[in-house]
């Protein structure tokens, strides 16, 4: 079963806010809630499920000088941790570093966060320079020099600008359901669909073809308001508003009408299967 592999470097303000931090994970892992529980009111986190969620598995605590390190498993599907960060920085985190490896794709990512705020890589060394050399290996650094030009850190996933934790948990909040939603809509079209005896991936090629149908719409749309603020000459761009709202569509739509079918054209069987394999690739 894919699942995601996650190791979460952990460091506190004082060296007593990390040892507690280290009994609460301990007792967690060991499935030991009474002392955990004791030990986070220590802390001053009441509830439990802020620093640890129950879907976890293959939990590890270990420490260092100065950081805690935590590694867990989690499904494929599952959120990173950031209610468990959010809280860490509301009592006495100061920074952390995220590594996730994607097992279903052989893909690592990490983020960096500080002060309850996910940052760049480079914006967190430059406030915890002497942090490196535990986030960032020895082994790793000397990979910069490699002669395929291969970079150990390309994996960093940084944010355009520092953005707050909760702001991010509300983010990934809003795209996770809205996913949800989309895939329910399209679940129950399919049902509906199937009962009426059409085709469900023939329904998905439609959406797609209106959804390219309306993208071209916009951005006439856009073009005319533009133009027509900017430039003199309001029926002329008037006019060739009208002539794209119709042209762009059709475009847009004959487009992705090729790409779903292939190139070629070809009205056989096999390229129609083709075509529905696209479509349902695409949508998900």
């Amino acid at each position: 079963m894919s699942q995601n592999a996650h190791t979460l470097n952990l460091f506190f303000d004082t060296p007593i806010q990390l040892k507690t931090v280290q009994l609460v994970y301990q007792y967690l892992a060991a499935e030991n809630i009474e002392q955990a529980q004791r030990w986070a009111g220590k802390l001053g986190v009441g509830d439990l499920a802020a620093l640890w969620d129950e879907r976890w598995f293959n939990q590890a605590v270990s420490s260092g000088p100065g950081h805690l390190t935590l590694r867990f498993d989690t499904g494929t599907y599952d959120e990173l941790p950031l209610r468990a960060l959010e809280t860490l920085f509301a009592h006495g985190l100061r920074a952390a570093v995220l590594e996730v490896f994607y097992d279903q794709v052989g893909e690592t990512e990490r983020m960096h966060f500080d002060s309850g705020q996910w940052v760049s890589r480079k914006a967190f060394f430059a406030a915890h320079p002497a942090l490196r050399t535990v986030v960032e290996p020895a082994e790793a650094a000397a990979a910069e020099d490699d002669e395929d030009g291969h970079d150990p850190y390309a994996c960093s996933k940084d944010p355009a600008k520092p953005i707050a934790l909760a702001a991010l948990r509300k983010q990934e909040e809003k795209r996770r359901r809205e996913a949800e939603e989309t895939a329910e809509a399209f679940v129950e079209m399919a049902r509906a669909m199937g009962k009426s005896g059409k085709s469900p991936v023939q329904g998905l090629i439609a959406v797609l073809l209106l959804r390219a149908g309306l993208k071209g719409l916009l951005h006439a749309v856009v073009f005319t308001a533009v133009t027509v603020l900017l430039f003199k000459g309001f029926w002329l761009w008037m006019g060739l508003g009208l002539v794209l709202a119709v042209v762009l569509p059709l475009y847009y739509i004959v487009t992705e009408y090729k790409e779903l079918r292939g190139d070629d054209g070809d009205d056989s069987d096999e390229h129609s299967d083709g075509g529905e394999r696209a479509a349902a690739a695409a949508i998900q």
